[in-house]
Formats: C-alpha cells, sequence, structure tokens
C-alpha cells in the first residue's frame, strides 16, 4: 500500500473512534436508587420469593449490587429477620404476617440508598394469597371509583403485589393520604402549572397561586436525606434532572378484631377441680386461671359472679396481647352435694370466655368414738375390723403372679370352738385351717384381723401377711380365740385374700361361745384418787376448786355406801349411794374456809351398813392442806405484747382498725393501773384500773391519722402505783406513694420550622418532640406522647428515632404542617398507645425563588444557548478529545507535507 493510502486510512479509523457515542464505553451502573422494588412470587406458605428489578433505576442492577435482609413483620411496626439470602422461602411461621426485603447496595458498587418492598399478608395456599390479591384489587379499585384515590394496582407475571398510588392535578382536591403508597409526579406537572385551568381561569407564567393543603401534591417532593441536593447556598436544586420523591408510608392496619382465651392452671382439660371437701369451705385454696387477649383490640370485661363459686373480676381493660390471672374460690356455706358449674367471662365487646368449676362437699362425720367392745346377743355374720395390711410387702413383689388366674381354697368352712367359761386366763383349745393355692401362680397371702379371734403358724408364732404359696402348695394355720372375752356369743368371718388381687380369697367361720363362771361374793370399792393434797393455800385464801373422787364398786355384790365426812374438808353429796357390780358414784372435797396457818390432815372413809347394822369400812382416802403466810406479789402481763399495724400508703384516709390488748393481774395484790400513753399511737381508755389478784382489763390501740412516710415503733406502758409495769411493743409503716407522671399534651411541639418562610428551593427541615419523651425512668400509670406521623400534603409515618424529617416545595404558597402524637402508658414493663392522640400544626410560607437571568452573546451561527444540552452521560471525554486533536493534527501535516513536495 503507498504511504499516502495507509496515512489516509489511520487518519479515518481515528476520527472514526473519536465521533463513537460516550454510551459505548459507559460503565457499570451507579447513582441514586429509585423507582420501585418488587418481590417476585405468591405470599403463601412454601413459595419462593425473590426481588424483582424491573420499575429500579439506574437501570440493570443484579442481585450482586446488593446484600438482602428478609423480615416478618409481627405487629405495626415490629420485624423480625428471617433471612439474608437472594431468594427467601415462605415458612409455616410466616402464616399470617407481611415480609419485608431490605436491599442494601454493597461496598464499591457505586450505588447510594435503600431500596424496600412489602408482600401481602402471608397465607395458607396459593390459592388463598391469589384470593387476597384479589380482594386488595377490587379495594383500590372502589376507592377510586368514589374520587378519594386513584390507586392501579400492578401485579407482575408471576402475581407479586405491587400497588402504586398515582394522584393527578385533576382529584388532588379530595386526595386522602394512604400508607406505603408511591406518588408519581412528572416534570409535565411542573411544566403546565401555569396553564390555563380547568375552570377557564387564568394564572400566568411566574405567578403561582397561594395554596393551602388542597393544592395539587405534585408540587411538593418529599426527600430523604441522602436524597436532598443542596448547593452550596443551602437551596435545594429543582431542575428537571432530579429524581422525583416518594411519600414514604405503611402499609394499611390490620382490621380490628376482639379476641381471647383462657387456661387454668396445672389442667389439660380447662377445669377448676376443687376436689372432694367436709366441714368448713375456708381452708379451700383459692385456683387461678389466666385470660389472654388474643385479638388486636382492648377488651373490658363485665363484672361475674357465679352461684356456687367466687371468681376475681377484671376490672381493668385488657390490652391486646396482654394476660391477667384472676382467682377461683368455691362460696363458703355450700351445703353437701355435688356442684360443677360453667363459669363465663364476658365483654362488652360481645367476647365470651368459659371454663370449668366443680367441687364435692360432704358433710361432718358426727359419728362419736367408738365405745369398748362388747358382745352383741346375736353374733355377727361379718367381720368387725378391716384387716391391717400396713405390713404386707406390695403387690410388685409378685408382679408376676398378677399376670396369672390365681385361687384360694380351704380346707374347713367353719370353725366351731367348744364354750369356754368367763373370766379365763387362756383358750383351752385350738383349732387348724388350711389354705391351699388352686391357682396357676405363686400368691402373696394377706392374713385376717379378728377382734375375737387369733390366727397363728404351725408352730404357734403370730401369722403376718406377706406369705407366698406357690402354685399348688399349702399353709396350715392354728386358730384359737382370744383372751379376755366376756360373757356371750362370738363369731368371725376370717377371710384369707391375696394381696396382689382382693377378689381372690377363701374364708372360714370361727365360732365360741363364753359363759359365765361361778363366782364367790366379793365386796371392794376403789377409790380415783386414793389421796390428794392442798400444799400451796396461803392465809386468807379463797375457796379452792374441789377435789372429786370417783368410787367404782369393783366387787360383784352390790354395795350401799354411806355419807362420807372429814373434819377439815367440805364433802359433797355422793352421787349414788347404791352401786351395782362395776358402777361408780362421785363426791367433792375442798377445804373449809379459815383454815389458820398449819398442817391438817384427814382420813375420809368409804363405808356401807352391813345386815346385821354394822359399819363396814370398805376404803380410806388421805386429803392433806397446808396453809403458809402470804407474801404479797405485784405482777403485771398484757397480751398480745406486740402489735403490728401493717403498712399503708402516705396519705391514707383512714387508720388502721384498733387492736385490743389485755392487761392482768398476775401477783397476790390488788394494783391500781395509770392510763398509758403513746406519741403516734391512739390508746383508749382502759375498761378498770382496779383490779384484784386475777383479774383483767382492756385497752384499744391504734395508729394517729396523717403519719408521714417511715416506720413507727413504740413501747406502750402499762404501770401503777406499785411501781410495776408491762408494756406492748406496736409498730406500723407508711410507705411513700410515687405519683404517676402524667405529661401535658400542650407540652408535644414541632421545632425547627422558620418563621421567616422558605422559597422553592429551600431544604425544610424539623423535629417533632413529644411531651415525657424525657421520662428515662419510668413508672406505672406514667403517661408520654410519641411522633406517630407528619403531613403537609401526604401522610408520612416514623417507626423510630429520632422523629425528624426533611422535605421541599416546588410551588409558591401557604402551608401547614401537622404532626400526630400517640399517647402512650407505661404498664409496668413496657410503654402501650393508649388510642388517644394529640396533634400539633405550625403554619410556613412558600416565595418563588429567583430566577438568575444571563445575557447572551451573539454567536455566528445564531445559537442564544448559553450552555450545551445536557444528555445525562457522565462518561469522561478527555480521551476522545485528545484522539481528535491527534488527527486533526496528522491531516494538517499531510497538507504541508504536500505542498512541501510540489
Amino acid at each position: 500500500m503507498e504511504r499516502k493510502r495507509f496515512l489516509a486510512v489511520v487518519m479515518t479509523v481515528m476520527m472514526v473512534i473519536s465521533m463513537i457515542p460516550s454510551m459505548v464505553f459507559a460503565a457499570a451502573s451507579s447513582g441514586e436508587l429509585g423507582g420501585k422494588l418488587k418481590i417476585k412470587g405468591l405470599a403463601a406458605v412454601g413459595v419462593v420469593l425473590s426481588a424483582d428489578y424491573a420499575k429500579v433505576t439506574p437501570e440493570e442492577v443484579t442481585d450482586e449490587d446488593f446484600t438482602f435482609s428478609w423480615s416478618r413483620q409481627t405487629g405495626e411496626k415490629e420485624l423480625t429477620q428471617v433471612g439474608t439470602e437472594k431468594t427467601y422461602t415462605i415458612t409455616q411461621d410466616d402464616l399470617g404476617c407481611r415480609l419485608v426485603l431490605d436491599l442494601t447496595p454493597v461496598d464499591g458498587s457505586g450505588l447510594t440508598g435503600t431500596l424496600t418492598a412489602k408482600t401481602l399478608e402471608v397465607a395458607a395456599t396459593e390459592e388463598e394469597a391469589k384470593a387476597v390479591e384479589q380482594e386488595a384489587e377490587d379495594t383500590q379499585q372502589t376507592e377510586t371509583a368514589d374520587g378519594t384515590e386513584n390507586a392501579q394496582l400492578e401485579e407482575t407475571a408471576d402475581g407479586t403485589e405491587d400497588a402504586q398510588l398515582e394522584e393527578t392535578a385533576d382529584n388532588a382536591e379530595g386526595s386522602q393520604d394512604s400508607e406505603n403508597q408511591d406518588v408519581d409526579r412528572t416534570e409535565d406537572v411542573q411544566q403546565n402549572a401555569g396553564n390555563e385551568q380547568e375552570d377557564g381561569s387564568q394564572n400566568t407564567k411566574g405567578q403561582p397561586e397561594e395554596t393551602t393543603e388542597g393544592t395539587d401534591d405534585s408540587q411538593m417532593k418529599i426527600y430523604t436525606e441522602d436524597q436532598l441536593q443542596v448547593d452550596e447556598n443551602g437551596n435545594v436544586q429543582t431542575d428537571g434532572s432530579e429524581k422525583d420523591g416518594q411519600a414514604a408510608g405503611e402499609d394499611d392496619k390490620d382490621k380490628k378484631t376482639y379476641e381471647a382465651t383462657v387456661t387454668v392452671e396445672d389442667s389439660e382439660d380447662q377445669i377448676c377441680d376443687f376436689g372432694t371437701v367436709k366441714g368448713d369451705l375456708e381452708d379451700v385454696e383459692a385456683q387461678y386461671v389466666q385470660i389472654t387477649n388474643t385479638g388486636n383490640e382492648s377488651l373490658n370485661f363485665q363484672e361475674i359472679s357465679p352461684e356456687h363459686f367466687m371468681a376475681q373480676d377484671i376490672i381493668e381493660p385488657l390490652s391486646a396481647g396482654e394476660s391477667v390471672s384472676v382467682w377461683i374460690q368455691p362460696r363458703e356455706g355450700l351445703e353437701p352435694g355435688e356442684y360443677d358449674d360453667m363459669i363465663t367471662y364476658r365483654t362488652e365487646e360481645g367476647i365470651e370466655v368459659s371454663f370449668e368449676a366443680k367441687i364435692a362437699v360432704e358433710g361432718e362425720d358426727d359419728s362419736s368414738d367408738d365405745e369398748d367392745l362388747k358382745p352383741s346377743d346375736e353374733p355377727s355374720a361379718e367381720p368387725t375390723e378391716t384387716p391391717d395390711d400396713s405390713e404386707a410387702p406390695s403387690a410388685g413383689d409378685n408382679a408376676d403372679a398378677s399376670l396369672e388366674a390365681q385361687s384360694l381354697d380351704v380346707n374347713t368352712g367353719s370353725l366351731n370352738f367348744s364354750d369356754i367359761e368367763e373370766n379365763y386366763t387362756q383358750a383351752n383349745e385350738t383349732l387348724s385351717v388350711t389354705v391351699t393355692n388352686t391357682g396357676d401362680g405363686t400368691v402373696t397371702l394377706k392374713i385376717p384381723k379378728s377382734d375375737y379371734f387369733e390366727v397363728m403358724n404351725e408352730d404357734g408364732s403370730e401369722a403376718v401377711s406377706g406369705i407366698q404359696i406357690a402354685k399348688g402348695d399349702s399353709l396350715m394355720f392354728m386358730v384359737q380365740p382370744k383372751t379376755g372375752l366376756t360373757k356371750g356369743d362370738y363369731s368371725d368371718t376370717l377371710i384369707f385374700e391375696s394381696e396382689e388381687d382382693s377378689e381372690v380369697a377363701a374364708q372360714v367361720t370361727a365360732e365360741v361361745s363364753v359363759k359365765e363362771a361361778e363366782q364367790e361374793q366379793i365386796t371392794a370399792v376403789q377409790a380415783d384418787p386414793e389421796s390428794f393434797s392442798y400444799d400451796d393455800l396461803k392465809e386468807g385464801y379463797d375457796t379452792p376448786e374441789a377435789t372429786t373422787i370417783t368410787l367404782t364398786n369393783t366387787g360383784n355384790t352390790t354395795v350401799s355406801l354411806m355419807q362420807p365426812y372429814a373434819e377439815y374438808f367440805d364433802i359433797g353429796e355422793l352421787s349414788a349411794s347404791v352401786l351395782e357390780p362395776g358402777d361408780s358414784a362421785a363426791f367433792t372435797a375442798v377445804p373449809v374456809t379459815g383454815l389458820k396457818v398449819g398442817n391438817y390432815l384427814d382420813s375420809i372413809q368409804i363405808a356401807q351398813t352391813s345386815s346385821e347394822g354394822q359399819e363396814d369400812v370398805l376404803t380410806t382416802i388421805k386429803a392433806s392442806a397446808t396453809v403458809s403466810e402470804v407474801k404479797k406479789i405485784y405482777k403485771l402481763s398484757v397480751t398480745p405484747e406486740e402489735l403490728n399495724f401493717g403498712k399503708a400508703k402516705e396519705g391514707y384516709s383512714e387508720a388502721p382498725e384498733a387492736q385490743k390488748v389485755t392487761v392482768t393481774n398476775e401477783g397476790n395484790t390488788n394494783v391500781t393501773l395509770n392510763a398509758p400513753s403513746g406519741k403516734n399511737f391512739k390508746i383508749g381508755k382502759l375498761s378498770a384500773t382496779e383490779l384484784a389478784p386475777g383479774e383483767s382489763c382492756t385497752f384499744k390501740i391504734r395508729p394517729k391519722e396523717g403519719l408521714k412516710a417511715g416506720s413507727y415503733t413504740e413501747s406502750v406502758v402499762i404501770d401503777n402505783e406499785q411501781q410495776i409495769s408491762a408494756e406492748v411493743k406496736v409498730q406500723f409503716t407508711v410507705k411513700a406513694t410515687r405519683k404517676a407522671k402524667i405529661a401535658d399534651p400542650a407540652d408535644n411541639k414541632i421545632t425547627g420550622i422558620s418563621s421567616d418562610g422558605y422559597t422553592t428551593q429551600s431544604k425544610i427541615t424539623f423535629t417533632a418532640v413529644g411531651a415525657g419523651m424525657d421520662n428515662e425512668s419510668p413508672g406505672k400509670g406514667d403517661v408520654r406522647y410519641v411522633p406517630y406521623n407528619w403531613k403537609v400534603i401526604n401522610t408520612n409515618s416514623w417507626s423510630s428515632a429520632p422523629y425528624t424529617a426533611a422535605f421541599g416545595i416546588t410551588k409558591a404558597g401557604t402551608y401547614t404542617l401537622t404532626v400526630t402524637f400517640d399517647r402512650q402508658k407505661y404498664n409496668g414493663s413496657e410503654w402501650k398507645n393508649t388510642g388517644e392522640q394529640d396533634t400539633k400544626q405550625v403554619n410556613f410560607s412558600i416565595t418563588q425563588a429567583q430566577t438568575v437571568t444571563a445575557t447572551p452573546t451573539p454567536q455566528p451561527n445564531g445559537a442564544s444557548a448559553k450552555t450545551a444540552v445536557k444528555t445525562g452521560d457522565t462518561t469522561n471525554i478527555t480521551p476522545f478529545v485528545i484522539i481528535l486533536a491527534i488527527a486533526a493534527g496528522c491531516i494538517v501535516g499531510v497538507v504541508v507535507y504536500k505542498r512541501r513536495k510540489k
């Protein structure tokens, strides 16, 4: 190739390269994130969710540009992270909740800002999820038809929910703010702001009308801190290259639900079972049930009064998610019987929760103590005492036998003993019975117990339960009447049974008769006590308590007693003078009044008159008394010695109830008491001031009214003229009361809004300050206000502190900033919304920013633009300029070369 042609080709290539659009060499996506992030996939259990960037700017962003955070929204604002991968598979735990996806650019991506998307509530199946989406779409379309909102539900190809609110200038006057909606604002709206209105009125360009909240919201842009572009003079840039602001919001709140559940402590069947109770019900302990508000609204419970049970009322409203424990107790005075009530708690909202309460009440056992065992005229066919198996081994010792068929048999059905004479010392006859195991396995034998007969082993030793008899084996037992049986006929059924199964038994009937024995006549009387004494009498004594002497005929003949007498004792009349064998009579004896100092002894004879008229002494009772000089003793005692009036809160309106104190003269001399007094306690009047030995008086004590917080302890002294005293310690505590801190809604305020106004290029920043937000150590009942949302044209919410926001408005006018504060109350563990709100407003004005216009310089081609049109391409064009210059230089070089050559 010739040199000239080669050089021409090189220059042509370089010029073509310099003219290639810079977009061919543009770098990867970078800049501020914008647009709308969507979530691919239905909101149903088991579905895999992923991010959809179809409407995200800048374009061509991919999963590699972000870090992922999937969260479950369990309340109005509570989020729990459930995944950090690019995709997330919905689980059963997500049912009924919304899922939130947050995307954050990775380091070095060149992207700034964040993106967030949220699903509808998770359904159990994909069919249910589609129905929920359809319902949401119908709701949006209905609201549009009413003129309140112009919402368009955009669904992606796989059914992902993507709702946007597009408000136009035509319906701005009736628009309402809605949570979690994107407002599209285009440059066309701004350019047409000065055009003619629909009603024909003119609005000259450059002369904006002053508007209020009804202004078309396309005139306002809401910026986040990182989205605001502020120049060096502090003005917000509002040229056409800016991205439209997006109004932040929240999803529609859940519908109000009223639900509750009840749980009985320690009961899977939800039954308060008080079991079986005898007698007084005061000792029956209360049981507790827990009622939980499972809805999202507070519940107000009505009073309750079951028929047979007392139940605690729920007085305070029960907030959503909270639980309360209430007691249940049987009513006092229930008659014997069984009671089974269904107890129902009802709310003013129409909710009912129920549980069962039951109790069995038995009457008091009025049977008297068993009398001494006596034979009946006719023998009983049933045993009178249940066999005692306290020493028997447990059935588990012979568990294998209980699994096999058991059977017992005896060699005889009756044991008939010969008659014996009363007062025998030992039975004269012993009979045997053989017990045989006729079953399939070993039997553990229980020995019968009898009141009349003894069961012994073959060798004469005592037979005890727990003996094991192998299959087919037999054991012989010896039976004889017990010693000491009185006259009468005795019969008892002796049951030999299996410890493993009480129905496996063999029985034999034992019978014996005790006949009356011929006796010699015995005359005898026993005195109880046989002697008594009074050794502690003091001179001038009062008549002491008399001693009772019981006389019992221990012989076998009838006796006729004479009235006894004594010299130093007063003898009471005999309660009976004729005593049959075994009968008793009684009389009293007490020292006569007025005995002087000394020792006194008497022999009180108990006698009868014989058939010959002689006096026969049957027994003699020794009686003595000692009278000594009196030494004066002064002694006082109080009951109780300590009184505790408990605790009361400062400012109590009524002092605790007075308590009684008893003062007793424990000396032997009369005393005269002085009235006691107290400093912080009121002392009542003594019921008596003169006390004889052994006498008592009373008075009352109670704390004074109006005592300040503190602990009060005193000793109240009761003294007398004899210089002896007694004291009672009293105690009372007054607790300081804490007053709840109730924030005043008047202290809610908005700061940062300038009274000088702003321009259409101003960045407007403000802060909402809730009353009581500085309460760092709250107590139960404290109240505060927390900023919830704010509104100029659109409503924007805060989820947490700091409660600061920034925005800009591109149309002049007068506007109102409104901030809503939630009223919260501290329940002892956390702050809870009460449902009440307070609002604060501040007005501000926006003026049109001055536009700087430069004087154009005439150009040869007639262009009047000061600068070239911006294309949005930020590629560095310096290398292309250099290439172009080199190409131009080459052309000039070729031209010069040709001229010189010519």
